[in-house]
């Protein structure tokens, strides 16, 4: 896919508790070889930690972790207390997006969803709606 190559000044945050979907996630954006960086987080706790550090262009967000959920990492970004350029920039994801979360979620401002499971066909395109694609 002509889509994989072009995102070479990139970084991505990927916050998720789950470790089968960090690794599908991996896999593909492993197959986007241009990517500048990618750093994997398990919990909200640990996602702060980067996002007080670092500034990433994309965050790929679980909803649904432990000891900091996406819901409390929402507010911090509402309250710029984290390093993050808009909040256009969050896909948020979930098991099931159902419209609790779906309300909240678009209360902080996010209007990028993914709900899993996900092929890599979705996934890439969730992601060129939120990072604009390089020019060849």
């Amino acid at each position: 896919m002509e889509i994989l190559n072009r995102y070479a000044q990139y970084s991505i945050l990927l916050i998720d508790d789950d470790e089968e979907i960090c690794d599908l996630i991996k896999a593909y954006i492993g197959r986007m070889d241009s990517i500048k960086n990618m750093i994997v987080v398990h919990d909200g706790q640990s996602a702060v930690a980067k996002l007080r550090n670092q500034k990433f262009d994309l965050i790929l967000l679980d909803m649904v972790m432990p000891r900091k959920t996406g819901y409390d990492l929402l507010t911090e970004f509402e309250a710029d207390k984290l390093n993050i350029n808009s909040v256009d920039k969050v896909l948020a994801m979930s098991g099931s997006m159902d419209k609790d979360i779906f309300t909240i979620a678009t209360h902080h401002g996010v209007r990028n969803f993914l709900i899993k499971p996900f092929d890599e066909d979705i996934f890439l395109q969730k992601i060129s709606k939120i990072l604009p694609v390089k020019a060849s």
